[in-house]
């Protein structure tokens, strides 16, 4: 056999090889399916999101307990019978305690890809302050566990402005600058919004920027003494969006 056969040879088995690996990768995929979590929303370059920040005063002083939505998703087949999904709380990272929210059991239902699942926050006892909860899924008889990352949901939430985890690394902190709970309460007012968009809208960001400014130049004209937050006089410069990172 010359060498050009003996080549040709050795292609057709290594890809008669990687075919049947790749044949029994997927079956095993399919045999075993697991879970992951998909919180609402995308962070830096289109990742998803493994938090959700919640600020009780955004919604007034009436608001006593709200409800924060995530979904479980299955990576694999779908059953014509429901599932239990079971999670379990990370105790070192989470400072949040059973008075503090309400997480009810979940199935996932027959034929189905995916559950919302809701997390029940109340305000009680939380003021000026916030709490943390990281859920983790428990593997059972139904489901594994994915990728580390989307196995995990974090969720912070108290009756205070809490800084978006994002803030810093994101299109937040060039629109609006440094943050303050001041500041914060002062945007979310002033847009008539509950959280700010995704950070890589820039057209939105920018309309509201707009409005930040105007909003602020009214408050400055109708009171005796400017704004002022946690770091003095309260400025807002000029972002339009464009050559924004992200």
């Amino acid at each position: 056999m010359n060498s050009h056969l003996k080549y040709i040879v050795l292609v057709v088995a290594s890809l008669f090889t990687l075919y049947s690996c790749e044949e029994k990768d997927v079956e095993v995929y399919g045999n075993d399916p697991y879970l992951v979590f998909e919180m609402p929303g995308y962070g830096l370059q289109n990742t998803p999101r493994d938090s959700m920040v919640f600020s009780f005063p955004v919604k007034g002083d009436e608001c006593k307990e709200d409800t924060l939505w995530f979904k479980a998703r299955i990576i694999g087949k779908s059953v014509p019978y429901d599932r239990a999904i079971d999670f379990v709380v990370n105790e070192e990272t989470s400072t949040a305690k059973d008075e503090n929210y309400k997480l009810t059991p979940v199935v996932m239902p027959a034929n189905s890809y995916s559950v919302d699942v809701p997390l029940v926050v109340y305000r009680a006892g939380l003021k000026d302050k916030s709490v943390r909860l990281e859920l983790m899924i428990k593997p059972n008889e139904y489901f594994g566990v994915g990728f580390e990352k989307t196995s995990k949901a974090i969720f912070l939430w108290g009756d205070m402005y809490i800084k978006p985890d994002n803030w810093d690394s994101s299109n937040y902190k060039n629109c609006f600058g440094v943050f303050t709970e001041t500041r914060y309460a002062f945007i979310l007012e002033a847009c008539g919004i509950v959280e700010l968009p995704d950070p890589q809208d820039l057209t939105t960001l920018g309309f509201y920027n707009a409005k930040v400014r105007e909003a602020l130049y009214q408050y400055n004209k109708t009171h005796d003494k400017p704004l002022e937050d946690e770091l003095g006089i309260v400025e807002f410069q000029v972002w339009t969006g464009v050559g924004g990172i992200g």
